[in-house]
């Protein structure tokens, strides 16, 4: 048998319009979810079939939302390496066509291009011509003296043309200074030394 108790008239009141607002909230499915929402907040273990329901169908759109997302950025990546690689691989080349150039314009040894490039590697250097700029200024080329006690043209040391001379000299005294072409050959050595205003330069 049901218990009877006894209310006031304004209690009652209150429980009637707060059943009607209850009534209209469930019968309003946004407003329902809100419900559940509150209801999870003071009781998390409470039952809440609507947003059970909207979490088990949003499931595979978020799964796919992930997929897409993951797929995105490691394009993103791929697409960035790709941009790197290329990026040092233009360098590599601007470098290789820098040393290139150190031999065929400026006449640097292989001893002296490789100086440049160990310079380079130790300061962090990138260009080329940088790298030779800062070496020719704190290696500045030496003035060697010539067995008659004159100068010959500045040089690092990285080329030798001593053995080449001498081999000249013993020619042309066994020729008698008859042969233009050994004649020829020294005065190109000379003109070689005297070009040797860099480091490495032959």
């Amino acid at each position: 048998m049901a218990k009877t108790v006894e209310i006031d008239e304004a209690e009652y009141n209150q429980m009637v319009a707060l059943r009607g607002i209850a009534t209209k909230i469930v019968a309003n499915p946004a407003a329902r979810r809100r419900l559940e929402e509150a209801q999870k907040l003071v009781d998390p273990n409470a039952p809440t079939p609507m947003l059970d329901a909207d979490r088990l169908q949003a499931e595979p759109v978020n799964a796919l939302k992930t997929e897409l997302s993951t797929e995105i950025a490691a394009l993103r990546k791929e697409r960035e390496d790709e941009k790197r690689e290329n990026a040092l691989a233009r360098i590599a080349s601007e470098q290789e066509r820098g040393f290139r150039r150190l031999k065929t314009e400026h006449r640097y040894t292989d001893e002296g291009v490789e100086a440049i490039r160990k310079l380079m590697e130790t300061k962090g250097l990138i260009d080329v011509d940088d790298a030779v700029a800062i070496f020719e200024r704190a290696n500045p080329p030496q003035m060697p003296t010539s067995p008659s006690g004159g100068l010959t043209g500045p040089s690092w040391g990285f080329t030798d043309t001593s053995a080449e001379s001498d081999q000249a000299v013993k020619d042309l005294i066994g020729t008698k200074g008859d042969v233009e072409s050994i004649v020829d050959r020294m005065a190109m050595t000379a003109l070689n030394e005297f070009r040797q205003a860099h480091g490495g330069r032959r």
